[in-house]
């Protein structure tokens, strides 16, 4: 047996290959329970901003890449124990294999460590959302994604730099130098992106709108659900997503239905030519005395008489509903439509032609 350890394979015996291997083999094989410690170690960190007790939640959003970051960070010393083959010592590009395959790997732990970071920033995320949650005001509940998303932009440049400058010792400030006109054509390229974020800014800063309010942008209307880095997503009342660019989203006329006070109904009825100016008086005098003791809807309202037309005597109706929420809003106009057809009926007239609507549409 210690003939058989001691064979060596590429400068390397038997017995080193096999600690290699063994090490591996143990870290994979409880890699779990191995991610699922560290894990809590990480979580007890965040415990005291939580009241729930999320570690479960924790550990499953960053086992996955906490257990490549573990395996990698064992590979990295389990090399160590072995020597590197003298037959491989050869150079590429003016460096040695060796350096080569060293600083691939910590390239891809350094990946992989900023992979748990982003699933982290995830996490925090989920303590924002649900803190924001507790409170009534709109704004936190934008700011989330938000920050979310500039938490991960920050984290991905500083890795970037990290393994460029710091791994693979490249002279980052010489390759920003160096990009000359390439680097105008980039900045050119990333005007819409900044365009988008200074929108973003704009957004936060004047607060036109916040999650949850139902906005109408051109001719898109729906539900803010969320304000982005770059982008605002509208959920439409086709239960369609809509993407705006946030240049868009500042640069146009943002119509926020949330914040109106009434909705406005304008309707205009033909009554028949059968219908005598007593029996017209007095379907009036009815209506606007409807309107007129209904408390919540007896400002600018009125009931008149409005013009002649080829088959009609057009009567003019306009109301405001209080109720902005749009159900709520088609339950008291639905009453409103039943009385004023029954108001017509009791008074011996009828209507000449179908009712011509003009008003909000659905939101």
């Amino acid at each position: 047996m210690k003939e058989f350890l001691s064979q060596k394979i590429l400068d390397n015996s038997v017995e080193q290959y096999s600690w290699f291997v063994g090490i591996l083999l143990i870290v994979f094989l409880f890699k779990r329970y191995i991610s699922g410690i560290l894990g809590t170690l990480i979580y007890n960190f965040f415990r005291r901003y939580t009241k729930e007790n999320r570690v479960k939640q924790f550990n499953a959003l960053i086992f996955k890449p906490a257990s490549w970051f573990i395996i990698l960070l064992t590979a990295s010393f389990a090399f160590r124990l072995l020597k590197f083959p003298k037959a491989w010592d050869v150079t590429v590009v003016d460096y040695d294999l060796k350096t080569i395959l060293s600083k691939i790997l910590v390239t891809i732990i350094a990946l992989t460590f900023t992979w748990v970071l982003l699933r982290v920033i995830d996490f925090i995320t989920i303590i924002l959302r649900d803190r924001a949650e507790l409170t009534e005001s709109k704004m936190d509940d934008q700011l989330v994604p938000f920050i979310k998303d500039l938490l991960k932009i920050i984290v991905t440049l500083i890795s970037i730099g990290i393994i460029l400058g710091g791994i693979l010792h490249f002279n980052v400030a010489s390759i920003l130098t160096g990009l000359g006109i390439g680097g105008l054509a980039l900045a050119l390229a990333a005007q819409d992106t900044l365009a988008n974020l200074f929108g973003s800014l704009t957004i936060f800063l004047d607060r036109p709108f916040t999650v949850g309010d139902i906005v109408k942008v051109g001719d898109v209307t729906g539900k803010v659900e969320k304000v982005g880095f770059r982008s605002t997503r509208l959920r439409t009342t086709e239960k369609t997503f809509v993407t705006i660019p946030n240049k868009k989203m500042t640069d146009s006329s943002v119509d926020n239905l949330t914040l109106r006070t009434y909705r406005r109904v304008n309707m205009v009825i033909g009554l028949s030519y059968e219908t005598s100016a007593e029996q017209l008086r007095n379907i009036i005098n009815d209506l606007q005395k409807y309107f007129d003791n209904r408390e919540e809807m007896n400002e600018d309202n009125f009931v008149r008489f409005d013009s002649f037309s080829d088959s009609a005597v057009n009567l003019m109706i306009e109301y405001y509903v209080p109720q902005t929420e749009y159900l709520e809003f088609m339950k008291v106009k639905e009453e409103v439509n039943f009385f004023i057809l029954e108001t017509i009926q009791k008074h011996g007239s009828k209507i000449a032609h179908p009712v011509r609507i003009m008003q909000e549409k659905k939101s």
